[in-house]
Order: C-alpha cells, then structure tokens, then sequence
C-alpha cells in the first residue's frame, strides 16, 4: 500500500534515508547504466543505520493502519514492535521517572516505555487476536507482548501521566484523604502520585502499585462519575484474565480440523461453540450453516461476508461461495434477520433493531450488540478498536443466553405522539 509506505518512510531517520539513496549509485557510477543500483550495497547500510527488521504481512500491516484508531502507539509501529519484541526498546526497557516542572522526565531519552505505548500495545493486542488465525505466527507473539506489558507496569519507578483533564482537586482530596506518602515535589494517595511543585498538582500513576485486576479507590476518586479513558482502561485489560485468555493460544477446535496450514478461526461457531450451533438449529428449524451465519451476526462486531467467508474456510473451499449463498439465503427466509443494503456495512442480513454508526473507521453495528462490546450510543470505541476483549466463545454464550432469556433482537417499537386534544 503506497500510503502506509510513505507514512512507514517518513518515520525514518532522514540522515539514514539518505545514506541508503547514496549507496544506490555504483562505486563505479557507468555500472548504474549496465547493472543498474547497487541494491546490494543499499541493504547492507540499510540495516547497518535503522537494523534488520522481522518482515511482516503486507495484508494485516494495512488492515491495521485502516482500521485501528490510534490512541496511542501508532498501529504499525507498535506492530513492528511486536514482530521484534526481543530487541523493541519500549516493552523491555524499565526506566525510573520523576516530576519535571510540567511533564514526567527520565534521564533517559531513548524509546521507552509509556502511557502511549500501554495504549497503543492493549488496543493492537486485541485487534490482532481478532484479524489473525489460531497458529498464526504473528498471533503467537501476542502471549509474549501481554508479559512485557505486566513486566513494564510492575517496575516500581514507573510513573504514567494521568490522561486526565479539568479534574476537580477539592473533590479528590476529599475523597482520598490524608496521603500515604510525601517527598520532595510530590504526595501519594494509593497508586497516585501528584507533583506539587506547581499551583495545581502534576498527577500521575505508579502502576506498581495497583491491584491484581489494575485498580485503585484512588485513582476511581479522580474521574468520579465518568467512563474510564483509554488509559483506564488499557491498564485493567493487562490485568484482566479474560483477555489473556483471549490473547493465549486458542488450542486446537472443539469440532472440525485446522486448515491445510494448521490454522482454525474462534470466531467459526462451528468450531468453537459447536454446541451452540446445535441448538440454534433446533430451536429455530434451520440448517446448521445458517446457525453458523446467524451466530456470527448474533455476536460479532463485524460479521462482514467477507470475514464470515474467512472464518469459517468456505470462501476457499470448492463449492464454498455456494455453501454461503444457501446459508444467507436460508437465514434471509426467516424472521431473526431483516434484509437490505447499509452504508459500509458489507453485507447484507442484520439483526433487527437499531442501528448505530461509530466514528470513521469503524464499521457500523446493530445497536443490540453495543453491551458486549461497552460501547454506548454514537460513542468512539475507547482503545479505538471494536474488537473482543475475551475469548469469542464466552462472547456466542453471552449472546446466546440473552436470547434464551427473552432479551433477543428485535423490532424496536417507535413511539407516536399521541395528537393534542383541539380546542373547540
């Protein structure tokens, strides 16, 4: 993709970038007419000045760029990061931080590791368990990028600026009481640190000092009544045993095989909740594919038929693309689905009921479906994905269990005014 390469070039020391031109031209400059650049000779300084780097799939390196909102760590990056974690200086340098005048500092001005980077790392993390197979081999990093992270937040001079703004100080001292801790320039409530050497407090988080799930009474005090930020809410995700689940290797399916590659998909219900599947059929009257396709759109955020395609393999089976045209049409025949076209919504059979679109690039979604997902109404997705946070099995069981409880899709019913009474 042309985009992503000039954006990758230009995140490029320049100096290097110009080092690498200049070996192009032949020691012997009429050769670049006979052989052409010494290519050669470019690669050789080009990994001497920027290093050798892990080649990653061209495909899933412009899927992340396109569909990952950065909220931190740009997506490619972080994903780059990943592919080289050993040697990334952000997931496996500890540093100690203290309060400057206006901002954190640390001795250190190498790339390291931070708020940006925690951000950045979770919202990725989980887009990638996601977009990538079970056994895929950029996959199976993901298990080792969740440890750097708990090993980075464990270090105990790590401190991260509160992404916070226009917090209520009388509010918070009240709350949090007398401090734990006071030094020179800073006090401590808990897992908070606030710098004092201005007229209003520098706060920041000492992650070490957070529970076993990433909380703390202190740090709730600071943003009372509002929905946590991407920062909150990357630091519970590291903690969170669900989405290390999630992260971890599926292992081999509950039913049906692995792919010629030795690759499977959690998000095909056939191979994961095959159970569930089952009893969908039943319950409904329908063919076990269209149980398949109406789990998917039952739970999914982006059951596109391009990825119902993808996970569950018929779209490269021979008489596949068939196989999908009499699912969709067998579950089109039914009233758990309405039919019709949408803007950017790449297919065509939805859940009845509302509709809601997320900001750009996110795709749109039934309403029904916002819960399990903690999105609320026109919101942006926090972490700037719209993906699982936990393995898609709970995901089909929770969907399904609400509508063995009664609280399936539906209709929603519109609400007419009733006419005013006329004056006579």
């Amino acid at each position: 993709d042309a985009r992503v390469s000039k954006d990758e070039l230009r995140s490029l020391d320049s100096a290097a970038l110009r080092a690498v031109v200049a070996a192009l031209l032949p020691t012997e400059p009429s050769r670049l007419w006979t052989h052409g650049p010494d290519t050669a000779r470019a690669a050789e300084v080009w990994n001497e000045r920027l290093g050798r780097r892990t080649p990653l799939p061209e495909d899933v390196l412009h899927d992340a760029v396109r569909a990952v909102e950065p909220v931190g760590w740009a997506p490619a990056d972080a994903l780059r990061g990943f592919a080289d974690l050993a040697t990334e200086p952000r997931l496996t340098t500890d540093l100690t931080w203290s309060f400057g005048r206006y901002y954190l500092e640390t001795a250190e001005q190498a790339p390291r590791f931070d708020s940006s980077v925690l951000k950045g790392s979770v919202a990725l993390a989980a887009w990638l368990a996601h977009r990538l197979p079970s056994g895929d081999p950029l996959r199976a990093v993901l298990p080792g990028v969740l440890t750097a992270l708990r090993e980075r937040l464990a270090h105990p001079g790590l401190l991260l600026a509160v992404d916070r703004r226009g917090i209520d100080w009388e509010a918070f001292r009240r709350a949090a009481g007398d401090p734990a801790e006071t030094g020179d320039g800073f006090e401590r409530h808990g897992a908070v640190v606030l710098g004092t050497e201005r007229t209003e407090p520098l706060p920041a988080i000492r992650p070490a000092l957070l529970d076993a799930a990433g909380h703390d009474p202190h740090l709730a005090a600071l943003y009372t009544g509002e929905r946590p930020n991407a920062q909150e809410t990357a630091l519970r995700l590291v903690h969170d045993r669900p989405f290390a689940e999630l992260l971890a290797d599926p292992g081999r399916p509950m039913a049906g095989e692995c792919d010629a590659d030795g690759l499977w998909w959690p998000q095909d219900p056939a191979r994961s909740v095959p159970d569930l599947v089952g009893e969908a059929a039943k319950r409904y009257g329908i063919g076990e594919d269209a149980a398949v396709l109406y789990l998917m759109l039952l739970a999914m955020p982006d059951p596109t038929d391009r990825n119902t395609a993808r996970w569950t393999g018929w779209g490269g089976q021979r008489g596949g693309t068939a196989r999908l045209r009499a699912a969709r049409a067998e579950l089109a025949a039914t009233d758990l689905v309405v039919e019709g076209s949408r803007a950017k919504a790449g297919r065509s059979l939805f859940l009845p009921g509302g509709w809601t679109q997320p900001p750009n690039p996110h795709l749109p979604l039934e309403r029904w479906k916002l819960p399990m997902y903690d999105l609320l109404e026109g919101e942006a997705p926090v972490l700037g994905v719209v993906v699982p946070t936990r393995p898609v099995a709970g995901l089909y069981r929770e969907a399904w269990q609400r509508v063995q409880d009664g609280d399936g899709p539906r209709l929603e019913e519109l609400e007419v005014p009733r006419p005013g009474r006329r004056r006579r």
